[in-house]
């Protein structure tokens, strides 16, 4: 289920109901009913608390995601920490040549997944589906440990990789 809120200048706003009315139409009744019941149980504040603690977990997630990141692919990707949503996009630096970007298709797809490694490589999410060293990775279920063990496991797939191994 998921249900959002924004707040900001009036203008803008305006303009995120126009585009949502053609890009999703309403949201799901029985998430707004189910929302409409936490508010009246919970109260405006309780209801804003309760967003505060799964913000305060979904960033708990991230850093130690990004601490494992740091950890095991420090010297072979490039990432931004995200100020929200529940993925790391990171760009694997396994090409000889700087100058000339990596692809993560096969790499993620077939080698890393056959090591145990579940991500995305970015090339399903672009429209033209062309070659990109970007990679998805979901933080917001994994813990600590299976994170780490997950990105020791990337490691060694991008090191035989980079090898030629």
């Amino acid at each position: 289920m998921r249900m959002g809120f924004a707040s900001g200048p009036k203008p803008i706003i305006d303009v995120m109901d126009l585009h949502t009315s053609f890009a999703n139409l309403q949201g799901s009744s029985l998430v707004q009913a189910v929302t409409l019941a936490l508010v009246e149980k919970w109260g405006y504040d309780g209801f804003l608390s309760h967003t505060e603690a799964v913000g305060e977990f979904y960033r708990e997630k991230r850093d130690t995601f990004e601490e494992a990141l740091q950890t095991h692919l420090g010297d072979l990707a490039q990432w931004r920490a995200p100020e929200a949503g529940m993925f790391f996009w990171f760009k694997l630096l396994i090409n000889p040549d700087p100058n000339e970007e990596a692809d993560s298709k096969e790499l993620i797809q077939t080698k890393a997944y056959e090591n145990g490694v579940l991500a995305l490589p970015g090339t399903v999410f672009l429209p033209n589906g062309r070659k990109t060293a970007y990679v998805r990775a979901a933080f917001s279920l994994s813990t600590a440990e299976q994170v780490n063990e997950a990105l020791r496991r990337l490691r060694v797939v991008l090191l035989r990789e980079r090898d030629g191994k």
